[in-house]
């Protein structure tokens, strides 16, 4: 029997679309403003917004840092079994989320002027038009950061519904309210940004839903004043998601200066819609990856090693096959794409076909870093996440791209696949020199616990559970376990087993993975599935009889706990010599 990725691939499908509309609240608001700018108003408003993406990545880094950061963090403490810290850390981040992007907006506001000057770099005829969006583009930063962390917490909690709803309410009030801002009322490039704020007050208010739902498993508690150390560790988690923002910044302050100083207003044009577009690319790419977050956060607690392979494998292939159709679509229609924005001119179209075609190449192999990325991030490697994201950002694009420039504008684009191969190839180096110089067991990093492991997965039925204790049994017995405590071992897997069939709500659609390990001195066995939840060290059911099974396994075992994490039931069980 070998162990399946049903479980845990299950779990990514159903977390996939609720990270994907939370991913999209970050870029969507722009993009569909862009659009309907382009359509509604013309394209020096367009470029006007354009100019402002520097600011979203500027205000997205606290958000990202203490969003990621702190989910991460809290499911790596509940996968522990730590319940207050999981409190404390949900209670910091979300405060201190909330706390530092006013912050940023006060400074954004009161430095609106001087922005706008230097992102329109003088021109007279943009500068007021930067300044009418970033007033609401600043007085919003505070309310993305309740809803993208609200949805990050429904998520994990298994209220994938409202998870979804919240960023896609606070879009499609914003689409709306770009029409009637614009064409009915007449307010311009800065309709455009109030009908995001618009959007976002209401995803706001049903982030109540969450907090009065009965579903949470995290809460507010005074007792995380007494652990503000954890701002640190929450910080260092969070710290790659936010470098992403630190290098977009920085990226696009310097690819924007070497896009006009060699290609001119022209080129200026280009950049803006295939940047706007590849925030679409960023949508799957980002959303795919982020998505393994939780999980590979829960499993690095549990040190379930396999699992982790399993899960990266899964999301790998996943992220690569989203980018790829992501790929085709840029390739087959740059022009009808570009129409979008309202980039209608021949000549200019023409061009633009050709390097965004050539930009695009670059999609697949950012699905790769992303999935990378996120899997460092998840396991507690920062060194290596950090690497990856700043050789991303900044260090290989910026002097590649100055490099190419020199030559013409299509090899101007071809600089951005070039250095995501290069970031690509560094990070394999690195990989290799970090498992020689930690003596890691694997290229990957991943921690093996000590003993000699068995898992397999088996279907949550009742006939199942006399397969799992004889696999168990069997494997036992070639480690030489003392006979009476492989007795012990199949009567407790097959006991749980049962219990987890008959008490499950999944019937026939569920699995159990179980996890079997010989130690010096004792045998531990993990036993996760996605049915009800049930704790099998209570010992009695709803109508009051004595599960006697499960009293059985408690005076067969040494120790017995249970948790519940992402949705599943995880059950851990010692049996000593």
């Amino acid at each position: 029997m070998k162990r399946n990725g049903t479980l845990l691939n299950k779990k990514y499908r159903s977390l996939l679309v609720a990270t994907l509309a939370m991913t999209a609240s970050t870029y969507l608001s722009s993009i569909l403003d862009g659009i309907m700018v382009g359509q509604i108003l013309g394209t020096v408003q367009l470029y006007a917004i354009n100019l402002t993406t520097s600011i979203v990545f500027l205000r997205s880094i606290p958000i990202a840092m203490f969003t990621f950061g702190g989910n991460t963090l809290s499911v790596i403490h509940k996968s522990k079994r730590d319940q207050k810290s999981a409190d404390a850390v949900f209670t910091l981040s979300f405060w201190a989320g909330i706390l530092s992007t006013v912050l940023i907006s006060i400074v954004g506001i009161a430095t609106m002027v001087p922005t706008a000057q230097i992102l329109a770099q003088g021109k007279e005829e943009l500068v007021g038009l930067v300044i009418d969006y970033l007033l609401p583009l600043w007085i919003l930063t505070p309310l993305v950061a309740v809803v993208n962390q609200t949805a990050a917490y429904a998520r994990t909690d298994g209220l994938r519904k409202l998870a979804t709803a919240l960023p896609i309410v606070a879009n499609i009030i914003n689409l709306i309210c770009d029409y009637i801002y614009m064409a009915i009322f007449g307010w311009g490039v800065a309709g455009a940004g109030w009908a995001t704020v618009t959007g976002y007050v209401v995803g706001t208010l049903l982030t109540l839903i969450y907090f009065k739902s009965a579903k949470r498993t995290v809460h507010f508690t005074k007792e995380a004043l007494k652990k503000l150390k954890m701002l640190g560790k929450i910080f260092s988690v969070g710290l790659p998601s936010a470098l992403i923002y630190v290098c977009n910044f920085l990226r696009l302050f310097f690819t924007n200066a070497i896009i006009l100083s060699f290609t001119g207003v022209m080129g200026g044009k280009i950049a803006s819609v295939s940047f706007s577009l590849n925030s679409l690319a960023f949508i799957l790419v980002e959303g795919a990856s982020m998505t393994l977050l939780p999980i590979l956060g829960a499993l690095y607690g549990e040190k379930d090693a396999n699992g982790q392979r399993i899960t990266l494998r899964y999301g790998m292939i996943v992220t690569v096959a989203l980018s790829v159709f992501v790929l085709i679509v840029s390739e087959l229609f740059p022009v009808q794409l570009a129409a979008l924005y309202g980039l209608n001119d021949a000549a200019t179209a023409d061009i633009f076909a050709v390097t965004f075609r050539i930009f695009s190449i670059n999609i697949p192999i950012l699905a790769v870093i992303y999935v990378m990325r996120t899997f460092f991030q998840a396991t507690k490697q920062r060194g290596l996440a950090n690497l990856l994201v700043m050789l991303d950002g900044v260090l290989t694009i910026v002097p590649l791209m100055y490099w190419f420039a020199h030559y013409d504008i299509y090899w101007l684009w071809m600089s951005f696949p070039v250095s995501k191969a290069v970031t690509v190839l560094i990070t394999l180096i690195a990989m290799v020199i970090s498992k020689k110089i930690q003596n890691k067991k694997n290229i990957l990093g991943i921690e093996e616990e000590d003993g000699v492991m068995y898992d397999f997965s088996i279907k949550n039925e009742i006939p199942e559970a006399i397969r799992a204790s004889e696999e168990a049994m069997k494997f036992c017995k070639e480690q030489n376990v003392p006979e009476n405590t492989v007795n012990a071992i199949g009567v407790t897997l097959e006991e749980l087993c049962h219990n987890i069939a008959t008490y499950s709500k999944n019937k026939g659609n569920g699995a159990v993975d179980v996890c079997v390990r010989v130690m010096p001195d004792k045998v531990n066995v993990r036993l996760r599935d996605n049915g009800a939840e049930f704790d099998p060290t209570d010992y009695i059911d709803n109508s009051g009889k004595r599960i006697t099974g499960l009293e059985l396994v408690r005076m067969l075992s040494s120790s017995i706990n249970y948790n519940r994490v992402l949705g599943f039931n995880v059950t851990n069980v010692a049996v000593s010599y």
